[in-house]
């Protein structure tokens, strides 16, 4: 049971960004109603299961979440320079990388120098399937004008926020249900400053918009998401959860191409399909350590 929930965000996430881009707005006001839906989770859960915090407890999942908003803008952002099927296994493949190495790292995860080995040598095959989702053939005269260098410094830069959101919960060893509320307190406080300081230097208007209320549901879907994580991280610990999570990549990539109608010619989809199966061939392995 504990694997098949660390799976559920797999679909919750992976629509996500599919979602997203099909409402539309702004990457902001996409941001900004993410969080409205997401501190609507916590909340409904947080009155149904009443569970206690401490302060201790409260601020990891907090400052997790704050990131989390900011790493959120900038995925958003990368969606449009990118499009979400090149966009969406770079942003999964440098979380694989970072999270699995903080669980080593800080918890002790794949004690042994085999597993050691082989989670290595799977990071080394997640490069290699992030490098094939991302191959462009540039003679196709329908392929869009990409901003590689802008949208991947997005994508290195926000992988942080997204590491520190799934890492620093397991900081408190507490519940999934104890880290949820806080978590997206912060992303909403982090969404709604964000969207606070963007409305007053462009006079735009972003936080009571109707796109970005519309942008709600992605934050509902990616709450319900959340606490299923936040389940399978208390239970399997980052380097063996975050892994079955983030088979989302095939739901967002695929639906990159198939929903959205982002081109792909024959030599594209194939080096695709074949990054997604290293992908997920990587991350199976890494959660089997």
């Amino acid at each position: 049971m504990n694997i098949l929930i660390a799976i559920l965000p797999a679909l919750l996430w992976g629509s996500g960004p599919i979602l997203a881009t099909l409402v539309g707005g702004k990457p902001i006001q996409q941001v900004t109603g993410t969080c409205y839906g997401q501190i609507i989770i916590g909340l409904i859960l947080f009155l149904i299961f009443r569970p206690s915090i401490t302060f201790y407890q409260f601020l990891w999942p907090f400052l997790g979440g704050l990131l989390w908003a900011i790493a959120q803008l900038m995925q958003f952002t990368s969606f449009k320079q990118l499009n979400v099927s090149i966009a969406m296994p770079i942003s999964t493949g440098l979380q694989l990388i970072e999270i699995p190495l903080a669980g080593v790292i800080f918890w002790g995860d794949w004690g042994t120098p085999a597993e050691k080995l082989a989670g290595f040598l799977a990071i080394l095959v997640l490069i290699t399937g992030i490098n094939m989702t991302s191959i462009n053939d540039h003679s196709s005269s329908t392929e869009k004008h990409m901003d590689y260098k802008g949208g991947l410094m997005n994508l290195i830069v926000g992988s942080f926020g997204y590491t520190a959101c799934s890492v620093f919960p397991k900081i408190t060893n507490a519940s999934g249900l104890t880290n949820l509320m806080p978590q997206t307190l912060g992303m909403f406080l982090g969404g709604v400053l964000m969207a606070t300081y963007y409305q007053a230097k462009s006079h735009n208007n972003i936080l009571t918009a109707k796109v970005s209320f519309k942008n709600a549901c992605v934050g509902l879907l990616g709450g319900l998401g959340t606490y299923c994580y936040l389940f399978s991280l208390s239970h399997l610990g980052p380097a063996t959860a975050f892994p079955l999570t983030q088979m989302n990549v095939v739901v967002s990539t695929l639906g990159g191409v198939f929903i959205l109608k982002e081109h792909k010619d024959h030599k594209e989809m194939s080096f695709i399909i074949a990054g997604l199966i290293l992908i997920i061939g990587a991350a199976t392995v890494i959660a089997r350590l």
